[in-house]
């Protein structure tokens, strides 16, 4: 679990915020051979902030990702 946020962690401050979860989103479909368009990602993207960062800070830290698994 904690590779996953690591590896997606691209600026290294301990967060994932929208960017970072719109890479990691567009890669994994990418890698499973299947396409989808910005909506579905940007919906995904929200979709997590929205159940995941439980503090409001628009970031999800490794203790609400953790929470979330």
């Amino acid at each position: 679990i904690h590779l996953f946020f690591s590896l997606h962690d691209y600026n290294h401050d301990g967060h994932l915020d929208g960017h970072e979860l719109r890479i990691a989103f567009t890669e994994f479909e990418t890698k499973e051979g299947k396409q989808i368009t910005l909506a579905e990602v940007e919906k995904m993207v929200d979709d997590a902030l929205n159940k995941d960062d439980t503090n409001g800070d628009g970031k999800i830290g490794w203790n609400e990702y953790l929470d979330s698994q």
